[in-house]
């Protein structure tokens, strides 16, 4: 595989540093993931474009020149491909073969120069499991730990648990987590994440009895001790609007999230944050904040914010922290439409239509106060939404937000609009020479590399393409 000259030149001082490019004869990568320790950069893909029996990893170094590749194993027996990670100098591959109610996962490893220490190896075994259980991988903040994890389908009295694999600089495990509430009282909204430490966060829904509505916890499961800590997120008088948290070094975390005055709405009416110390686990910093009307005004009429109304379909992406100690918190509009149409021989069809509208920055100060907002504009629709929504990539000074849309005069393209630390915001600007309609944005594959570094993905339709760039965010 090779890389090629670089094509997207210069944007606003952002430069392709490096850029990897494949064209329709090399098989395109399924995962990707960076590589700390080098600069490098992993992925997995089919062995060839023509055929999906065989899996291959393939490295390449700071420059997206290519070093070597692998086999991993053959798609006829059943294995599937789950996920990509890389810890320090450990690529891992994660696969799993479900047979009846039974799912077991399976680890290859590999060091950075493609020496292989396990090939298949059995990992753990979760039955009986629910076909919808989503194996989820997350990263520590730091990233010396990876963990792996599915929820056990268990009968409705008994206590909830996810099986979880964790990975670190010096140990890989499998584990139990059991919660101190039964299934059918408890949800995980959020996937569980390994922290700096190497212990266990969640945040759940939990049913309280003579209460309609659930009461939002955030678990840390100590696993070396077989310890699970709770702490509820109860602010008085507000309804939490799908929280998120952010480990913190100590065993603490920051949480923040969206409120409604109104119980059961997703109407955002203000926005609240807290601490939850490590030393004890208890919640501290407690902070709330209502939208001034300003804010309101950009998305509801002066009649609809007297009635107490709130931003409709606001749900938050993002907690980032700020130099000054306080915080930058990002949602995006979302909602599904249904239409039921009949065609032209008389059948009756149901269709789901994926909206993803304005994205929301608000940016609060170190006492809790609003320091500026900013608001995106953006409309996306369709029935898949594999390439709507927005990408964020945050730099030493500013956000990069791409996405896919729509301009008149411009055509279809991926958009980049940047926001500044003090909330200024440029108008939205191709990013891509050339891109056509037919051309495909990965915006899944965006991601952070470094507090500098970025990356993007896309496909050539016309030509087939695949470029991988890394982006100079200073």
């Amino acid at each position: 595989m090779t890389s090629l000259p670089l094509i997207l030149g210069f944007l606003w001082n952002q430069t392709i540093v490096a850029e990897l490019a494949l064209d329709k004869r090399q098989p395109r990568p399924l995962r990707a993931e960076y590589v700390q320790a080098d600069g490098g950069l992993v992925t997995v893909s089919y062995k060839s474009p023509t055929s999906i029996r065989t899996f291959a990893l393939h490295k390449y170094d700071a420059d997206f020149h290519h070093e070597w590749s692998e086999d991993l194993f053959e798609q006829s027996t059943g294995e599937e491909l789950l996920h990509l990670a890389v810890i320090d100098t450990q690529v891992w591959v994660f696969t799993q073969k479900e047979e009846g109610n039974r799912r077991t996962l399976y680890g290859y490893m590999t060091d950075l120069e493609g020496r292989f220490y396990r090939r298949g190896s059995k990992l753990l075994t979760v039955e009986p499991v629910s076909r919808s259980a989503r194996v989820e991988l997350t990263y520590a903040p730091n990233r010396r730990y990876a963990c792996l994890s599915v929820a056990a389908r268990l009968p409705a009295d008994s206590s909830d648990r996810i099986i979880f694999y964790l990975i670190g600089p010096d140990t890989n495990y499998a584990g139990e987590w059991i919660f101190p509430y039964r299934e059918k009282d408890l949800e995980v909204r959020r996937a569980i994440q390994p922290s700096h430490e190497g212990h266990l966060f969640a945040l759940g829904a939990v049913r309280v009895p003579d209460k309609p509505y659930p009461q939002y916890y955030l678990f840390k499961h100590i696993p070396t001790e077989q310890l699970t800590l709770s702490v509820p997120l109860e602010i008085e008088g507000v309804y939490l609007i799908e929280p998120m948290f952010r480990i913190e070094r100590g065993g603490g975390a920051r949480i923040a999230g969206f409120y409604s005055l109104r119980r059961g709405s997703s109407q955002v009416q203000g926005l609240v944050f807290a601490r939850v110390e490590g030393m004890g686990f208890f919640l501290s910093g407690i902070q709330q904040l209502a939208l001034p009307n300003d804010v309101l005004q950009r998305f509801l009429s002066e009649r609809q914010i007297a009635r107490g109304r709130g931003i409709p379909d606001l749900y938050l992406d993002h907690l980032i922290p700020r130099a000054d100690g306080g915080v930058l918190l990002i949602g995006e509009q979302f909602y599904i439409t249904t239409t039921t149409f009949r065609d032209f021989y008389g059948f009756w069809y149901t269709q789901e239509t994926y909206h993803y509208d304005d994205i929301v920055i608000f940016a609060v100060d170190s006492l809790g106060r609003l320091d500026w907002f900013r608001v995106i504009p953006k409309s996306q629709t369709g029935t898949s939404d594999t390439e709507l929504s927005y990408a964020l990539v945050v730099g030493p000074e500013r956000l990069f937000f791409f996405y896919r849309g729509y301009a008149r005069g411009v055509g279809n393209q991926v958009f980049l609009v940047t926001v500044e630390e003090g909330g200024e915001a440029s108008p939205p600007r191709p990013f891509i020479q050339g891109f056509r309609s037919s051309d495909a944005f990965y915006r899944k594959l965006t991601r952070q590399l470094t507090n500098t570094e970025g990356l993007i993905a896309y496909t050539r339709g016309r030509t087939g393409q695949f470029v991988m760039a890394r982006l100079s965010l200073e």
